[in-house]
C-alpha cells in the first residue's frame, strides 16, 4: 500500500513543526527589558549618614532611570559635609534589585568602590544601612533614607 506523498509529509511536517515551534519560541524569548515588579523610576531625595570612619552627613539625590522585573539602575549624586564642615561631592552609577516584597539592595559607586546599600521599602521612603571597603582595607559604613519626589 502506498502513503500519498502529500499526507506522509504533512504527518512529518506536523510532528517536526511542532518541535521546531517549540524550539523556536525558546529561542525567541525576549532579553529586552522586562515589566517593572518593583516601581522604583524616579527621582529620590537622599538623606544619609556617614558613621565610620569619619561622621559624615551625606544628601543629594538618587535618580532611577530603568527597571526590568526586579532589577533597576540609575545614578546618585551627593555632599557629603563632615563635622568641620567640609565638603566633597559624590556620585556614581547604581544598580540593584528587589530582595523581597519591601526589601531592596543596590550598590552606589561614589566612590574607588562601591557602597552596598539595603533597605526596607515603605511607601514611597526607603530606609536602611551601607557599607563599603576600599582597596586599602578602609571600611565605611552609615545609614540611609531616600523619599519619592517624582515617578
Amino acid at each position: 500500500m502506498r502513503f500519498p506523498v502529500k499526507s506522509h509529509i504533512r504527518v512529518v511536517v506536523g510532528a517536526a513543526g511542532l518541535a521546531a515551534v517549540s524550539l523556536i519560541s525558546a529561542c525567541l524569548r525576549s532579553t529586552g527589558p522586562q515589566p517593572s515588579l518593583i516601581q522604583l523610576a524616579g527621582t529620590w531625595s537622599y538623606a544619609g549618614v556617614q558613621t565610620s570612619p569619619v561622621r559624615e552627613n551625606l544628601s543629594g539625590t538618587l535618580s532611577i532611570s530603568s527597571e526590568s522585573g526586579t532589577s533597576f539602575q540609575g545614578r546618585v549624586d551627593l555632599v557629603g559635609v563632615n563635622q568641620a564642615n567640609q565638603s566633597r561631592v559624590l556620585g556614581g552609577l547604581v544598580s540593584g534589585s528587589e530582595l523581597g516584597t519591601d526589601i531592596v539592595d543596590f550598590d552606589a559607586s561614589v566612590e574607588t568602590t562601591p557602597r552596598r546599600h539595603v533597605g526596607q521599602i515603605v511607601a514611597d521612603t526607603i530606609s536602611g544601612t551601607w557599607i563599603g571597603s576600599a582597596p586599602d582595607g578602609t571600611r565605611s559604613s552609615g545609614t540611609f533614607r531616600v523619599q519619592r519626589v517624582t515617578r
